[in-house]
């Protein structure tokens, strides 16, 4: 196989795990490293780049570089939001299979003329694009594949990520956005690793794709398992569920459900207040159902439960919120004390006690103006933390204002959606 082909073959398969994280980020490590490679010895004379011979002037021009950093940019910036990352895991399959599929073509010279004869031969269809293509079977394959690769990588990734997602939908945890600033960089460094060293890239990403399909493989089988047959009418329903969603029969082993709303093996200890707990994880009260729309009045597609619709059901899933506020300010204010390092989990402890329970049901564009304002707010309040004394008072001023913001939101976005079906009926 002649080096050129080799060539196109690695760095076409080894670049699926990066576009699979990062479409534009990816693409601008590729731009960059064929722009200003060549003046670095290390990149020059080693791996790919070497073998690159017709890198597309139009590719590395510095526009398109620029472009490309500015699309990069906001790519990172979009995927640190929970509701962004929300919105991209329905349509970065595309977007990144399309962005491999022609950055393959590009690396591999098929794409090589200058903008205006790009532009001239495409349109009018001239001998030399078409022979062009001829010429390069092997790297219009490569950049199919490099794409079908991407696509099959992506519906992995975003299958372990959507049951992140659903659990903790406004990244309380902070664990999403700890794999958001991961593949960030797993797509900067993993560019210049494949230039260098292909083979190990290719390696790297053959092991890290089975790994993530064994963690989504795990994630549906795990789902399937939470299931128990009814035992009145053999419907599957979950083992956190306290009714059948078909024929409504009660369940008599309910299991608890974890921190992050996910069943666990073994019996739910206070069975009155399971139906909150439910609600609180963004399950229905009665079928336990994943209720994916961010809105406080909504009908549960499994068993038709209308959530929030009996006023006492939302003054109790109000009060059991409000119960947690003192031992949560408790918690925060002993984690403050703690300069720096008592920050984060401190921020954690009332975002998923008092905050996620509210969020998870109000509107996401609603919530866009208080959030950039809690946000500035808390800048000034982190500064606070790392003062002797009074510091310790930083974090619960933030989970209370943050707690009542949200709450009176929830409230607010609760009696305008009845307002709405009652105007309708």
């Amino acid at each position: 196989m002649p080096s050129t082909t080799l060539t196109t073959v690695l760095s076409g398969a080894g670049s699926i795990g990066l576009f699979a994280s990062r479409a534009f980020v990816s693409a601008f490590a590729v731009a960059a490293l064929l722009k200003w490679g060549p003046q670095i010895d290390l990149i020059n004379n080693t791996g790919l780049l070497q073998q690159i011979k017709d890198v597309p002037s139009w590719f590395t021009h510095d526009i398109t570089v620029t472009i490309l950093g500015l699309l990069a940019a906001l790519e990172i910036a979009a995927t640190k939001s929970p509701d962004a990352r929300q919105l991209l895991l329905e349509v970065d399959g595309y977007i990144k299979s399309g962005t491999a599929f022609l950055t393959t073509l590009t690396v591999s010279g098929i794409i090589s003329k200058s903008d205006a004869d790009v532009i001239r031969e495409i349109t009018t269809w001239q001998e030399p694009i078409r022979a062009g293509f001829g010429d390069n079977v092997v790297g219009v394959l490569t950049a199919v594949f490099a794409a079908g690769g991407v696509w099959f990588a992506c519906t992995v990734r975003n299958g372990v990520l959507s049951v992140l997602v659903d659990a903790d939908p406004g990244d309380d945890t902070m664990i999403t956005g700890a794999l958001s600033w991961l593949e960030d960089m797993w797509a900067l460094l993993g560019t210049l690793l494949l230039i260098l060293f292909p083979l190990v890239m290719l390696g790297i990403t053959a092991v890290l794709l089975g790994f993530v399909a064994l963690l989504h493989y795990h994630a549906k089988r795990k789902e399937q398992q939470s299931k128990t047959p009814c035992k009145n009418c053999d419907t599957p329903m979950y083992q956190c569920a306290v009714a059948c969603p078909s024929c409504k029969t009660p369940n008599s082993d309910i299991h608890a459900i974890g921190w992050l709303g996910q069943t666990l093996d073994k019996p739910a200890d206070q069975i009155d207040s399971h139906p909150v707990h439910l609600v609180q994880k963004q399950r229905c009260p009665v079928c336990a159902t994943h209720l994916k729309p961010r809105h406080t009045r909504q009908t549960c597609q499994a068993c038709g439960h209308d959530l929030f619709a009996d006023p006492q059901a939302v003054e109790a899933y109000l009060k059991a919120i409000n119960q947690r506020v003192p031992v949560v300010l408790i918690i925060t204010a002993a984690l403050s004390l703690i300069p720096i390092v008592g920050l984060i989990p401190a921020i954690m402890v009332y975002r998923i006690r008092l905050v996620a329970p509210l969020r998870r049901y109000t509107s996401m564009m609603r919530t866009i103006p208080m959030r950039w304002a809690l946000r500035i707010l808390f800048l000034v309040l982190v500064w606070v933390q790392v003062l002797p004394g009074i510091g310790a008072a930083a974090v619960p001023v933030m989970a209370l204002l943050s707690y009542g913001s949200y709450r009176g939101m929830f409230r607010r976005q609760l009696a305008r959606e009845s307002q709405k079906l009652t105007t309708r009926g």
